[in-house]
């Protein structure tokens, strides 16, 4: 490679890196990386996969897969094989033909046959997050600048998941500091309540002897403030708690979830939540987490417009809703070659519960997830 090719990619990945610098779009940061890998090494296909640790890829992004071959191929890649000793041994694989590598096993029926490969896992700190791998070399084979290079790349894809963990840790921080916050003005109001208790009682003492009458009434008064406190220490324990599915169910667990979007993104939500459920625990978790998916994309996409939930349980099935008057999308156009931690997530879901999901969007109009899951799917006691 002569120096002006080299300076070329080397002012390529710095554009890169200058474009994902800063973006907390996981899903866009990641998808700027595995296009430019693949411009920069001059390959056909590419794909970055980062595991679900269930033998699955949580995410999945692909370049050189059409949506015709895509729907063909039918289900994404596990993680073992191959792919998977990237993820476990998080060493480089770079090879004339793949298909010789020992851990290789076969290709399923309409998927490219891949013979040269690179592949490079996502580190940061020491830890495997992912992986970056590509084929179709239009040179005839990768060459070690090819692997140094994906491999700088993998590292702002380390970087750039960590950081969006890291984001996401923030967001919790944030609703625990809320949470702290709460506990202070509640503390606080208590600590009044308290003290007036204690002036009350010893007004009754003070006043026991000389006026029972006037006595009597400062106890009713003590009675009637302990009654407040009380209650007032009720409030504080139950805003305090963290909901938990198990223990409060998904009535109250979603709303303890809209609660913390309203309180940190400042989304105008509006939640009508059906509390008589009898789902089964595995029915409230898909539940649970398809409308957590679907606010999620509301607050990010939408912008300050209102944004509805809305879960019932009929006679006949369990009706979640989740809809906005937010800009909307092309639905059509949302390819099935990249699997990131939306639309195909929810559908993944929506399948293994037996349940149906409709998404309707059109640009400038808005959106709406429908979910519907059976009565016939439901427990029966």
């Amino acid at each position: 490679m002569d120096l002006a090719q080299r300076a070329r990619r080397l002012a390529a990945l710095n554009e890169a890196a200058l474009a994902i610098a800063g973006d907390l779009d996981l899903d866009r940061v990641l998808e700027k990386i595995l296009k430019t890998a693949a411009h920069l090494v001059g390959a056909q296909y590419g794909a970055l996969g980062i595991p679900d640790r269930q033998g699955g890829f949580g995410r999945f992004l692909t370049v050189g897969i059409s949506e015709r071959r895509a729907a063909r191929i039918g289900a994404l890649p596990r993680v073992h094989g191959v792919l998977g000793s990237l993820v476990t041994d998080g060493k480089p694989i770079r090879s004339r033909d793949i298909r010789r590598h020992p851990k290789f096993s076969w290709y399923p029926a309409h998927h490219p046959e891949l013979i040269e490969f690179l592949g490079v896992p996502i580190r940061h700190r020491g830890e495997v997050l992912g992986n970056l791998f590509f084929s179709g070399s239009r040179r005839g084979t990768f060459t070690a600048e090819d692997q140094r290079l994906v491999e700088m790349l993998a590292a702002h894809a380390g970087v750039a998941i960590t950081t969006a963990r890291l984001y996401a840790d923030a967001q919790e921080l944030a609703m625990l500091e809320e949470r702290g916050r709460v506990a202070r003005e509640l503390h606080d109001a208590v600590s009044q309540t308290l003290f007036s208790l204690i002036y009350e009682a010893r007004a009754a003492a003070d006043q026991l002897k000389a006026d029972p009458t006037a006595a009597a009434e400062h106890m009713t008064q003590v009675q009637q403030q302990a009654a407040g406190a009380l209650d007032e220490m009720r409030s504080l324990i139950l805003a305090l708690r963290p909901k938990s599915l198990e223990r409060d169910g998904l009535a109250a667990t979603l709303h303890d979830h809209v609660e913390g979007l309203r309180r940190i993104h400042r989304a105008a939500i509006e939640a009508r939540i059906d509390e008589s459920d009898r789902l089964s625990p595995d029915q409230q978790l898909g539940i649970l987490r398809i409308a957590q998916e679907a606010l999620h994309n509301a607050v990010k996409h939408a912008g300050e417009v209102a944004i509805r939930l809305d879960l019932r349980h009929a006679a006949d099935a369990t009706h979640l809703v989740v809809s906005d008057e937010g800009p909307g999308f092309e639905n059509k156009a949302v390819s099935r070659t990249r699997r990131t931690v939306g639309l195909h997530a929810m559908r993944e879901r929506a399948h293994a519960m037996g349940a149906n999901l409709t998404i309707e969007s059109r640009p400038g109009g808005g959106s709406v997830i429908q979910l519907i899951l059976p009565q016939r799917r439901r427990r029966s006691s």
